[in-house]
């Protein structure tokens, strides 16, 4: 700066604050640093039991002056991982768009592996799209797969539209945060829910579960209007429908919209349910299941009409309460002769066992195939 430049900075600093010449006279800021996540990739290559099936991604630099530095690392979670994350940087030129076919195998030598690729740059230039999708049969079966922000990770999140029957529905989560997190995936059918899934999910992590109706014990049913609420108590997450899937012709990706959490208030009202015993038939229970309420303080009052019988429950009930109606309590008898009816007071919680949300009980007495009965717990 000359002499000329300093004199006329110390006037033109006569009527400015301090603070503003300061700015003034600061090194210009660096840009933030932003991520963008593809939440699922994969690379199942020729020679594998199922048909070939591969990412291929694109990255964009928007500016039309600037270059920028993009540094992608793959966060493998499911298949043959590598042992430390593989990562790799590459400068886009301005308005460059830069092809990575079969990413994971090409790029991150990771090949029978499916995970998430995080995109980290300076400023907001970068955009990211990959293009999932299988070569068999033909012609190809793809799915567009975004590269999201880090705002559209949600604590609360809900996937609509769920279909189970003619497709089979896969949910995902990817965990993109320094620290691990528990997940929830409660499965709706209109107002009915069906099941809950919950997963541990570690720093920068993720899984996927396949066929999330059979996982929740309703793989019978046939909807294309499902829906799952996926749900942290703390860190936001990434969440996605029927993705990662070479054995179905889905072509439909589902990404979580933000949800709110469900209302805390009292919990469900208690019930009492009198289960009878008739020529050797529970009801309800044999033809129609008993239905419960999870949550809600229950009484079962069992009463047999005639003969003695003994009442026999399966261990994974998932049940909380006294006289709890599990394996530590079987074979309590009840009804008719000496033996008076039998009261069971029972907290059922959600059913989280590949048995689902119904499950059978029988008289240890009799022949179990003729007297089961069954609770439905909702």
């Amino acid at each position: 700066m000359n002499t000329l430049q300093k004199t006329r900075l110390r006037a033109f600093g006569r009527f400015l604050p301090a603070a503003a010449l300061a700015l003034l006279l600061a090194p210009p800021l660096l840009l933030h640093a932003e991520t963008l996540t593809i939440p699922a990739v994969t690379s199942l290559p020729v020679g594998t039991a199922a048909s070939p099936f591969f990412s291929d991604v694109r990255v964009f630099n928007t500016s039309y002056t600037a270059p920028v530095s993009v540094t992608a690392v793959y966060r493998c979670f499911l298949g043959t991982c590598p042992g430390v994350a593989p990562q790799t940087t590459f400068t886009l030129a301005a308005r460059e768009s830069r092809a990575f076919d079969d990413m994971i195998l090409a790029t991150f030598n990771a090949p029978g592996s499916a995970g998430a690729v995080e995109f980290t740059s300076s400023g907001s230039a970068v955009r990211v799209t990959s293009r999932l999708f299988s070569t068999a049969p033909i012609p190809t079966v793809g799915m567009f797969v975004p590269g999201l922000r880090s705002g559209e990770a949600h604590a609360v999140s809900v996937l609509t539209g769920l279909a189970n029957g003619a497709f089979r529905t896969n949910v995902g989560i990817y965990n993109g945060n320094d620290t691990g997190v528990t997940v929830t995936i409660k499965l709706f059918n209109g107002t009915t829910q069906l099941g809950t899934q919950t997963v541990n999910l570690g720093a920068r992590a993720g899984t996927q579960v396949n066929r999330i109706f059979d996982a929740v014990g309703q793989g019978g049913l046939t909807t294309t209007n499902a829906y799952a609420v996926v749900e942290t108590p703390g860190p936001a997450v990434f969440s996605y429908a029927a993705v990662i899937d070479n054995a179905t012709t889905d072509p439909i990706l589902v990404t979580g919209a933000e949800d709110e959490r469900a209302p805390s208030g009292p919990g469900p009202s208690a019930q009492t349910i009198n289960v009878t015993l008739s020529d050797y038939i529970f009801a309800p229970g044999t033809s129609q299941p008993i239905q419960v309420t999870a949550g809600a303080e229950t009484t079962l009052f069992f009463e047999a009409s005639q003969g003695s019988h003994a009442f026999s429950g399966v261990p994974e009930l998932g049940i909380a309460g006294s006289n709890s109606i599990s394996a530590g309590v079987e074979d309590d008898g009840y009804g008719g002769g000496s033996r008076p009816p039998t009261t069971y007071r029972v907290t059922f919680t959600a059913p989280v066992s590949a048995r689902g949300s119904t499950f059978q009980f029988w008289c240890t007495v009799h022949v179990p195939q003729n007297m089961r009965g069954t609770i439905h717990v909702n």
